[in-house]
């Protein structure tokens, strides 16, 4: 029998049908069809499961009766085989939606990039993770959207700020917050010497208007100039690009790539709310983070979450102590793969506490 608790999944899918056939509240109802379609893969998944379990039991019950002749219970032992394994692969896939579940999962993202450490590599390196990013959205059938960025001198970014929308588009990015590091010869280095570089990842669920968490606009201050283009100058004569400072806490934000004044104010204003409403969202996590000590890593921007170690062509993923290999398969969008893989441990520590 299955450790995934398999029938719990199945009784809550149908608890929603039932439900959304009572249900004549519209509000209500757009609620209860988001928890199903979101509950449908695991549904699928678990109800799958227990059909090759109960064939298994079957087969061994057959193969094992006296008047069952030998060349029947060798085709039910390779039928019950092919199920057993079956069994493992669809476990597997199930784990990865049993993750401890965060409130915000559903959310869509503001995703930030920064440079760090190592100049021109560290912009270059911020552009790959971008595209790896990018792929991995596509995969998951999310909207992947630049919002402001600054180019860095030679190519890649010294910042991006980008839009991430769709279902679960938190649950999937979130294990990417933090800083990561990368080593590998540049191709400018003439001497073979491997070079450390590093970027910040920030995630931070996008704050709509309709949210629960509202700017107090008499804290806020809006300048407007002229838009800046790599190495800061000036790229045009009018006042339509946006700065947005929140003054208690000090965070800033920016916007220049929208159409007018306007739709930068717009736009700058929601990423300064995304980013305040995380700022203290990150003060309360900070407080309770000593009542939770598996918890994993501290969601500390500056903690090292990641190495990306080219010569050696290994990804380490410092929180988990783990490896994976074939980093060009990882940063053409397998980070998809490695990010599976973390919400199996994850789902495996959870059943180990529920255990």
């Amino acid at each position: 029998m299955s450790r995934l608790p398999l029938q719990q999944i199945i009784d809550r899918y149908d608890s929603l049908n039932q439900q959304l056939m009572e249900q004549a509240d519209s509000k209500t109802l757009i609620e209860l069809s988001k928890a199903q379609k979101k509950l449908q893969p695991q549904f699928e998944l678990a109800s799958l499961l227990l059909e090759n379990e109960k064939t298994v039991i079957e087969n061994d019950s057959l193969a094992s009766d006296p008047d069952c002749d030998t060349d029947m219970a060798a085709m039910l032992n390779e039928d019950s085989a092919t199920k057993k394994s079956q069994i493992e692969t669809i476990e597997n896939q199930l784990l990865t939606y049993l993750t401890p579940a965060d409130e915000r999962d559903d959310k869509d993202i503001l995703l930030e990039i920064r440079a760090g450490a190592g100049g021109d590599e560290s912009s270059l390196f911020a552009g790959e993770i971008l595209r790896s990013y990018s792929m991995m959205a596509q995969k998951l059938g999310l909207n992947f959207k630049v919002i402001d960025s600054s180019p860095g001198t030679v190519g890649g970014y010294k910042e991006v700020i980008i839009e991430i929308k769709g279902l679960g588009a938190f649950s999937w990015f979130k294990y990417e917050g933090g800083v990561h590091r990368v080593q590998r010869v540049p191709e400018t280095e003439k001497q073979g010497r491997v070079h450390t570089s590093t970027i910040a990842v920030a995630i931070m669920p996008l704050i709509e208007n309709d949210s629960d968490f509202q700017l107090d606009m008499s804290e806020v201050e809006v300048i407007a100039s002229t838009s800046q283009g790599a190495g800061g100058q000036s790229v045009n004569t009018t006042y339509s690009a946006i700065q947005a400072l929140h003054k208690p806490t000090g965070i800033r934000a920016q916007s220049q790539d929208e159409r007018n004044q306007q739709q930068n104010k717009v736009r700058a204003l929601q990423v300064l709310t995304s980013r305040v409403a995380d700022f203290y969202e990150q003060q309360r996590l900070e407080k309770e983070y000593n009542e939770r000590k598996d918890q994993v890593g501290t969601m500390d921007r500056s903690e090292k979450v990641r190495t990306y170690n080219f010569p050696q062509d290994r990804l380490t993923d410092h929180r988990y102590n783990h490896n994976w290999n074939q980093l060009p398969g990882i940063m053409s969008g397998g980070i998809m793969e490695v990010i599976e893989q973390i919400k199996k441990m994850e789902a495996e520590r959870n059943l180990e506490k529920l255990g």
